[in-house]
């Protein structure tokens, strides 16, 4: 298998406040969305990727569990885990639950600090125009 596997170069953020097994379900689900992994692909095992991140194997399972449940992989006894043919959506919303839990988490992360919902979208807004024109 000369292919190279789209989990390389792949960085938890131990600082985003986005616990470790959804960043890996997010990821990989990012990378099923985009077509980096096509129907069929064979995922790194469970033990390997929990080897590769530096994290736990009860980690890397648990976001295998859930893709799986939401029907992005399916696991074969003894054979490994398999990506499952699905519609091709595209980068930008590889999979709206995904970026729905992202968005989420930030909002939640937000009022915890004692910001309110105007000061949020503000936020959001700041942060695009400075992706937008850098500064």
């Amino acid at each position: 298998m000369d292919q190279k596997d789209p989990m390389e170069g792949f960085a938890l953020d131990g600082n985003s406040g986005i616990p470790v097994w959804i960043q890996v379900k997010n990821r990989i689900a990012y990378l099923i969305g985009c077509g980096s992994y096509q129907d069929g692909d064979q995922l790194p095992t469970v033990r390997r990727l929990a080897v590769d991140l530096g994290i736990s194997y009860n980690t890397v399972n648990r976001a295998y569990m859930d893709l799986e449940r939401e029907g992005y992989i399916s696991t074969r006894k003894g054979r490994g885990t398999f990506v499952l043919a699905r519609n091709s959506i595209g980068c930008a919303r590889a999979d709206s639950g995904a970026i729905d839990l992202l968005v989420d988490d930030m909002i939640k992360a937000c009022s915890a600090a004692g910001m309110a919902d105007d000061d949020i979208v503000a936020l959001v807004e700041q942060r695009l125009d400075f992706r937008k024109f850098g500064h």
